[in-house]
């Protein structure tokens, strides 16, 4: 074969992992012409340029149901598992971590996985945080929680229908102090009742990000009401971004009390280590519209909000009759 210059070579347009490429060593002493594959081309890439934690490269996050499991897969840009020849990289804490095999983690039917299937969250489309973890046993997990903000396997809850619950790969050997990263989020759906299936929308950009991000869509949820024999109508929507989430509720319909209390359950409970405050106007009482403003308020470690009919924190509501507030809009910490 003639010499010829690299720019005359034939091109190939669908480079894959295994191909070889040459590369120079050893420059600073005695120059050596070697070979090099993208695998192993793309590893030194990574750490030469300390690539921001949470970012795949050749990977992405597939979700998928099946029977009414959900699986939440790590794979590479082609679709295919990762491989040997076909490895996806993630930073990790400040190491570059490969994936060469299969990774994925499956949850079944029949369990209320994160409060889910809660009164409040069944049958409402929820968005998941995916995250990839690390411990010198297990090697790289995949995970997934509702909750963004993890950094380490002690920021999740072990108890399956707890909320910061992580549903993860493999834990035979995890310890509190190993490193996680939130890598995606993808949004699914857990049923009410006993059968708790699952079910995932038709993915778009907006439902499936392929990028760490640490805050859902404003989202909804169904809350129960105490003090009436008919809930008020309303429109109850929440997001959260890291730590916080934020509440907003619309009550445009008069419910009919029973009780002199009035409380309403939120989507998650209040880590302040306090009781923490909410917005509220308009106060309805026995069908009349009442002078004072509202005092909404919800327990520390709780996910009940208690509605006082004025800032005196006295019950006072009567029991009979059109009740409810006009609105309602407030934050408070998760963790």
């Amino acid at each position: 074969m003639a010499d010829l210059k690299i720019t005359q070579l034939t091109e190939d347009t669908s480079l894959v992992a295994g191909d070889m490429l040459p590369v120079v060593t050893d420059i600073a002493t005695t120059a050596v012409t070697k070979k090099a594959s993208l695998t192993t081309l793309a590893q030194g890439v990574e750490s030469v340029f300390n690539a921001p934690e949470g970012f795949l490269i050749n990977g992405k996050i597939v979700p998928s149901v099946a029977t009414s499991d959900l699986t939440v897969a790590i794979k590479g840009m082609d679709g295919n598992d990762p491989s040997a020849t076909n490895p996806v990289y993630c930073r990790i804490g400040n190491t570059v971590r490969s994936i060469t095999a299969a990774l994925s983690v499956t949850k079944a039917d029949a369990t209320n996985w994160c409060n889910a299937g809660s009164a409040e969250l069944a049958t409402k489309e929820i968005d998941y945080f995916v995250y990839l973890g690390y411990n010198a046993t297990d090697g790289v997990v995949v995970g997934f929680s509702r909750i963004p903000y993890a950094t380490l396997y002690s920021d999740f809850s072990i108890t399956t229908t707890n909320e910061k619950y992580a549903g993860i790969s493999t834990i035979t050997n995890a310890a509190a102090g190993d490193n996680y990263v939130n890598i995606g989020r993808f949004a699914a759906t857990l049923s009410a009742g006993a059968g708790y299936t699952w079910t995932v929308p038709t993915f778009t950009s907006a439902n499936l990000i392929q990028r760490p991000i640490y805050t859902t869509r404003w989202l909804a949820w169904a809350p129960v009401f105490t003090g009436f024999s008919a809930s008020p109508a309303n429109t109850s929507k929440y997001t959260i971004s890291g730590r916080t989430i934020t509440l907003q509720q619309l009550e445009s319909g008069d419910g009919t009390s029973n009780a002199t209390t009035f409380t309403i359950t939120a989507p998650m409970a209040n880590a302040l280590g306090q009781l923490a405050l909410l917005a509220s106007h308009g106060a309805i009482d026995g069908g009349a519209t009442k002078a004072a403003a509202p005092y909404t308020r919800i327990a520390n470690a709780s996910t009940t909000i208690s509605v006082y009919i004025d800032g005196t924190a006295s019950t006072g509501w009567t029991n009979s009759g059109g009740k409810r507030i006009v609105s309602m809009a407030g934050s408070y910490p998760i963790a």
